[in-house]
């Protein structure tokens, strides 16, 4: 349950900052892509297509997405996710707990994203 709210609430974070950040929105004009980020046993997932600096988000899996973050459970997923350690993510990527379907440069584009999306406002 707390994985699926974090992917909604990332949902709201990406739009929101889009409408209200020009930095960020050029950022994600950069490339059209979708991404999927889903548990291993496929029951929880959710797709974020960025289309010329726009998002578009639903549940479920995105058949032809680019790439798919796939996290061994929801419990790991929302762990890491949510760590203010930046080096969790590359240690799940290391030990199997998360793993990269498709363009890991996607990847990398996409964390780049949302750690400016993070960054604290001036």
């Amino acid at each position: 349950m707390r994985f699926s709210l974090l992917l909604s609430i990332l949902n709201v974070l990406l739009k929101r900052t889009a409408k209200k950040s020009p930095e960020f929105k050029k950022k994600l004009k950069e490339k059209n892509y979708t991404l999927v980020i889903k548990t291993e046993d496929g029951i929880r997932a959710r797709f974020f297509t960025f289309q010329d600096g726009e998002v578009i988000s639903g549940k479920g899996d995105k058949q032809g997405a680019e790439i798919s973050l796939v996290w061994k459970d929801p419990a790991t997923g929302f762990r890491v996710m949510t760590s203010r350690n930046n080096q969790a993510s590359m240690d799940a990527l290391q030990n199997g707990s998360l793993k990269l379907q498709g363009d890991a440069n996607l990847a990398l584009f996409f964390m780049g994203a949302v750690k400016e999306m993070m960054k604290p406002k001036k």
